[in-house]
């Protein structure tokens, strides 16, 4: 059974958005080269709608490999940090290229060795997941100097730049008029909408293809019935990465108990340990209990809806005479559309 701990996370169920993004990011990957300027674009949608599964996909295609030469990476895919500032993020980056000292020298410095460095490892595009710390909460404002930087990076480079995350990082590359110049239009990753027929259809034949992988080792209730696919719906949002994650706590807890059957009361305490403790919807009842009510009326899905409800973006900000970002209100950014 050792091999059925993984099995949800080893289950890639690709769908429409998921293959329209990875074919985005290929697509940029090979014409890389050949481009007069560099390419640029953003893949956005809310936590666990599967944008970081698509980074892997795609790295994974073009792996890093040492060779007698050196270290060939032809995808340079890092993080960015929380607090992003050009050395902050040089030195991440570097330390990804292995560069033996990355936190050391100027901001002048360590541009110049990550430049030479994406050149000699023959680097071709970068992929910057979390993009949107670029934005900060804290004191609202939008680190114009760093993406500043990374524009100059990537021209300086000649790579091509990926950014992913939340729908804020639309607003950080359209407060940046030059950033924003270099990027075509952003690739989308929504949650699927149970009002919507072909939304409804593709999540229930995703639910179906997990409840493939898993029945192999475990009896359980047809996760793809009717009642049931909208009960996953509802305790997920129609985020996949909710529905992965609350599987494989099932999977898990079956495993830790010895045994081969997964019942609905199983499912239930799955979910409240892997996302209903987290994000449970005031007023809704546990879509795994018996006594769920598996209707998809309006107020039902209006409230699923609300689970890890999406960001909005900040309203635009304008430059300040000292290449600043002007503060915005606390009401400005809550009431942004």
């Amino acid at each position: 059974m050792n091999s059925a701990r993984n099995i949800v996370q080893n289950t890639l169920v690709p769908h429409q958005a998921f293959e329209t993004a990875k074919k985005a990011v290929e697509q940029c990957f090979a014409y890389a080269d050949n481009a007069a300027e560099p390419i640029c674009f953003a893949l956005i949608g809310e936590s666990r709608t599967g944008k970081t599964r698509v980074q892997e996909e795609c790295v994974a295609l073009h792996p890093p490999v040492r060779n007698k030469d050196g270290l060939r990476s032809p995808i340079l895919w890092v993080k960015t940090p929380s607090k992003p500032t050009v050395k902050a993020l040089a030195e991440v980056m570097l330390q990804e290229l292995q560069d033996p000292k990355p936190n050391s020298g100027t901001e002048n410095s360590m541009t110049t060795r990550m430049v030479n460095l994406l050149r000699k490892c023959e680097t071709r595009m970068v992929i910057l997941d979390e993009f949107q710390h670029f934005y900060d909460k804290t004191t609202q404002k939008v680190m114009f100097h760093v993406s500043d930087w990374l524009k100059v990076l990537a021209d300086d480079a000649g790579v091509a730049l990926v950014v992913s995350g939340l729908p804020t990082c639309n607003a950080v590359i359209e407060q940046n008029e030059q950033l924003a110049g270099r990027f075509v239009a952003p690739v989308l990753m929504p949650r699927f909408d149970w009002t919507l027929p072909a939304h409804r259809d593709e999540f229930t034949s995703i639910v179906g293809a997990f409840h493939e992988s898993i029945q192999t080792y475990f009896d359980l209730p047809n996760l793809a019935g009717g009642e049931m696919a909208f009960r996953c719906y509802c305790g997920t949002g129609g985020l996949v990465g909710y529905l992965a994650k609350f599987l494989r706590q099932a999977v898990w807890n079956a495993l830790d108990s010895g045994t081969t059957r997964i019942t609905l009361a199983d499912l239930q305490a799955a979910h409240d340990q892997a996302v209903w403790q987290r994000s449970g919807l005031v007023g809704v009842a546990r879509p795994f209990a018996a006594k769920f009510e598996a209707i998809p009326t309006s107020e039902l899905l209006e409230r699923v809806r609300s689970l890890r409800a999406p960001v909005s973006p900040p309203p635009k900000a304008k430059r300040s005479r000292a290449g600043g970002a002007v503060k915005i209100g606390v009401q400005q950014a809550l009431s942004a559309t």
